[in-house]
């Protein structure tokens, strides 16, 4: 018997009467759904279904009927105009735009010939979802900045709500990286190059990044301050106003000035604190210094930096038990040093706002997250209850068997007739004095 559907049910509901139950299907949908016996119930679902899928089909609609009026302009086209606007407008640097370059060739290979009002969220996911979930956050942020672009400039009907707000991210790998303590910073200090201990130094003291740190001039040190000015890559950065931060000069950190400042003599005069005597001279070191990515032969990229430590590290590892149990992913970077800094402030003291301001982040969460996982938080607890444990009462011991045999051996003998002449009253056995 054919399924009923009378004039009272919405439309895309049916009756199956063999169980009495309520199915409901729309064209957009792969399969049926079952919405239960309940006839009430079952109406109030495909009404809801109904007003959904009729909203999306309109949608469709609007797009199709967009993508027809504004020209048809494909998302290659568009996309591509609009990154190199980007860049252009935020001056990124070379290896930045390279990045965002490459993203856009992965976005256009997935969407490039589809018209830019067709695009909704599903194909957006589609687009994205084959990378990291590091790389997909990359994506979204600036495919969310195209599509507020293109919704300003009619490229997108300003109507529709931007297909990038309901877009799904897989969130990010739980960070396996851990802590580095006093005890791991002293033993990878004791086998690094002097130039890496100069870093570690000031990354120590300062909690610089790494691009402030390889960038720090002598030409900053002015009467006992440093005064260093932050270097922040992030985009967030580019619209706050430039910042500096001023440090006093630790012991510690004036050994470091005074060191380098000798050491750059013998170099020819290199003008970076944190600086190195080349062993050799290479073409991809000649190759940056015509490309302006380096200023001195002696200077110390950000990159480089990073691979010493990680050598200095490794030796560290086989001289001591430190690092015992740890997978690579879990052993500290150069960058931890400057999360221990950030513990150490706050252990002495130092409020949040205070560090904060040293390390120039713009949120107190961010200070906060650094100086998590470096030690057990103790609550100290002043509180005792007014009430004691019902100790049990001691239960009697038991002699040895040989006290047992002593015993009775003495009591047969008292009552023998030999016996009561050895022990007579007021004795062991009796009340008598004895003989």
């Amino acid at each position: 018997m054919a399924r009923i559907r009378t004039n009272l049910l919405p439309r895309y509901l049916e009756l199956n009467p063999h169980n009495g139950t309520y199915y409901y299907r729309n064209p957009a949908m792969p399969a049926k759904a079952n919405l239960g016996k309940g006839e009430q119930e079952a109406i109030r679902l495909a009404s809801q279904l109904n007003a959904r899928h009729r909203i999306q089909c309109e949608q469709e609609a609007a797009r199709l009927e967009a993508s027809v009026d504004l020209g048809s302009v494909a998302f290659s086209d568009a996309f591509g105009e609009f990154v190199e606007k980007y860049i252009a407008d935020y001056s990124l640097k070379s290896s930045t735009a390279q990045l965002l370059r490459q993203r856009r060739r992965r976005l256009i290979d997935a969407l490039g010939k589809i018209q830019v009002p067709m695009i909704d969220t599903q194909m957006l996911r589609e687009a994205i979802s084959s990378g990291s979930q590091f790389e997909q956050g990359k994506l979204r942020t600036i495919l969310l900045r195209f599509f507020r672009y293109a919704k300003s400039t009619g490229l997108y009907p300003s109507h529709l709500s931007n297909p990038v707000d309901d877009l799904f991210v897989d969130p990010l790998p739980r960070k396996r990286r851990q802590r580095m303590t006093i005890e791991q910073f002293n033993a990878i200090y004791s086998v690094a190059p002097q130039w890496l201990r100069w870093m570690m130094t000031l990354a120590f003291h300062l909690a610089l990044r790494r691009v402030d740190l390889v960038n720090l001039r002598f030409d900053e040190v002015v009467a006992d301050r440093i005064i260093s000015p932050i270097r922040k890559s992030d985009s967030q950065a580019r619209d706050m106003e430039a910042t500096s931060v001023d440090f006093p000069i630790h012991p510690d950190v004036r050994n470091v000035l005074m060191e380098a400042r000798r050491s750059s003599l013998r170099v020819g005069g290199c003008p970076f604190v944190v600086h190195r005597e080349p062993e050799r001279r290479t073409q991809r070191a000649a190759g940056a210094l015509e490309g302006g990515r380096m200023a001195h032969p002696a200077q110390v990229l950000p990159d480089y930096a990073s691979k010493a430590f990680y050598k200095a590290r490794d030796l560290a590892l086989d001289q001591t038990r430190l690092f015992e149990g740890m997978s690579v992913r879990q052993m500290p970077t150069l960058h931890e040093i400057r999360a221990l800094s950030s513990h150490l402030y706050a252990t002495a003291g130092y409020e949040v706002a205070a560090v904060q301001e040293l390390m120039a982040h713009t949120d107190p969460d961010m200070t906060r997250a650094y100086q998590k996982g470096h030690a057990r938080k103790v609550l100290r607890v002043e509180m005792m209850l007014p009430y004691r444990v019902p100790q049990p009462q001691p239960q009697p011991q038991p002699q040895p068997d040989n006290a047992v045999r002593e015993k009775r051996a003495v009591y047969r003998v008292a009552a023998s007739p030999q016996g009561r002449e050895k022990f007579p009253e007021n004795s062991l056995t009796g009340n008598g004095v004895a003989a």
